[in-house]
């Protein structure tokens, strides 16, 4: 992955005023539409999304673009963002207020492509970019591999976090696993294989084997309300006490896991978690000025 910063910083700050002016007013009426569906008590629209925020929002979405195809040299189509476009009208679970933002671009189906398809369309590419670039999370993969070399070797690793899953099936009248505090992510979970996992995976892996929260109201954690894919994972890689799984990737972390205990009815693991770079920060640092 290489690029100039300085010509990146040029390109993203690059924007004429007559160019920003409409897709600022845009954004302004999307935004005007959300303010108008929250509820509760609020402040007025204008002092809520004053004219800098909005020009701040749309110039976040221009860099980004410039991200994108900078860095990873890929360019937004029309195709992309047609088929954004039918993914919303075909999905939405709030027609109503769809069929409101459309009518305050005037109806203009290039209005809405350009200014809510199209920023959808990069902030995805870009994320999905950033989370699977193998360069740039290097020295964190590098980190999570150290560690599992470790653990084979029965030497101690610091920062390993515990969690238990009972392996008997879930009560009839307990119908319901305990509810998951992380929001699904854009891109599945990864072995070392690559092998496609779910988002679900993703949010169980990174709140589950990371030490994530206890379940709430005293539910125990049972193994069959993880996500097939990772149940096959662990049941292969994690047979008896001292088993080290491979390294598995999330859009987030890098996670190791080792067996401690393993019975008929219950698996307790230790995991260890290695942090990626961060999404915003990274961004930031691309369009901080050079020294």
């Amino acid at each position: 992955m290489k690029f100039c910063p300085l010509l990146l910083m040029f390109l993203c700050s690059f924007t004429r005023a007559e160019e920003l002016a409409p897709l600022a007013a845009d954004r302004s009426a999307i935004e005007k539409i959300y303010h108008d569906h929250r509820t509760g008590t609020k402040p007025p629209f204008e002092q809520a999304m004053p004219p800098a925020l909005l020009e701040q929002l749309v110039q976040a979405y221009l860099r980004k673009e410039s991200v994108l195809q900078q860095v990873y040299g890929v360019e937004v189509t029309p195709a992309m963002v047609e088929a954004e476009v039918q993914r919303i009208d075909t999905t939405t679970r709030a027609p109503e207020m769809l069929a409101e933002i459309k009518l305050a671009l005037g109806g203009d189906r290039a209005r809405f492509a350009r200014a809510m398809a199209r920023p959808l369309v990069v902030e995805r590419l870009l994320r999905q970019r950033f989370e699977n670039d193998d360069t740039l999370h290097a020295p964190q993969r590098a980190a999570a591999d150290q560690a599992r070399q470790d653990l084979r070797a029965q030497r101690a690793v610091e920062g390993m976090h515990d969690s238990t899953w009972l392996l008997t099936p879930r009560p009839a009248e307990d119908t319901a696993p305990a509810p998951s505090t992380l929001p699904p992510s854009t891109t599945g979970f990864q072995p070392s294989t690559s092998a496609s996992y779910s988002n679900q995976a993703t949010a169980q892996a990174a709140q589950v084997l990371a030490g994530g929260p206890e379940p709430v109201g005293g539910k125990e954690r049972y193994f069959e309300d993880l996500d097939s894919e990772l149940q096959n994972v662990l049941r292969v890689q994690l047979q008896k006490p001292g088993d080290v799984s491979a390294v598995i990737e999330t859009p987030t972390v890098f996670l190791v896991f080792q067996a401690k205990e393993k019975s008929a009815a219950a698996l307790t693991a230790s995991c260890l978690t290695v942090p990626k770079h961060n999404y915003d920060d990274w961004l930031a640092q691309l369009s901080a000025p050079q020294p």
